[in-house]
């Protein structure tokens, strides 16, 4: 619990959480035993991201356990604007922006260093399926992505973390929806399917 602690309090510690009161213009499911949260973006350990917006996050129960068979596994939804960019290099670029950032603020809580942030890596490529229709009926573009880094919070080890990235447009809002399930756990993991369930249950009431 004490990490769930430590990343919410990366989260807010500039005052930049979202009131899990306030009315979105979507709906994220929330699992029972999942963590949930909600920040403005850029967040403030990744101030230099150009994306504005905002993030809801869905945190598997296993998420800051080592040994768990879902550890690290989360599902989140950037919420932007029409005039924001998703095309795969500005993902890159935002995403590997977001992780350096993440991590540099969390190591250093922990007066831990020696990481070379500089070699974090991200590349996202289409998925072999790249275009799809939501059962919201919205098209969406698929692409996967896979991120080289320093896990901060359970081990402070090298990491692989695979995304499985979904973009789509709703006209009603005017915003991008980028939906994100992450793990670095095989793909025969059973929480792959909770977190394609979590992403396909987003609703725009």
């Amino acid at each position: 619990m004490r990490h769930l602690t430590a990343l919410f309090g990366i989260l807010l510690m500039s005052a930049l959480a979202i009131g899990q009161t306030e009315k979105r213009p979507f709906q994220v499911p929330e699992p029972k035993g999942w963590a949930k949260e909600s920040i403005n973006l850029p967040p403030d350990f990744a101030s230099d991201m150009k994306w504005k917006g905002t993030e809801d996050i869905r945190f598997a129960p296993g998420m800051f356990k080592a040994d768990a068979t879902d550890f690290f596994s989360y599902a989140l939804l950037f919420w932007l604007p029409d005039d924001q960019k998703i095309d795969s290099v500005t993902m890159e670029r935002e995403l590997l922006t977001y992780y350096r950032g993440l991590a540099k603020a969390v190591l250093a809580s922990g007066k831990r260093d020696g990481v070379d942030f500089a070699k974090f890596s991200l590349t996202i490529k289409d998925a072999k399926v790249k275009t799809g229709k939501r059962p919201t009926g919205e098209e969406y573009v698929a692409s996967i992505g896979e991120l080289k880094w320093v896990e901060p919070f359970a081990t402070a080890k090298p990491q692989t973390l695979r995304f499985e990235i979904q973009t789509w447009y709703v006209e009603k809002h005017k915003h991008h929806c980028v939906f994100m399930c992450v793990s670095p756990q095989p793909e025969t993991n059973e929480v792959w399917k909770s977190l394609r369930e979590i992403r396909d249950g987003v609703m725009f009431p």
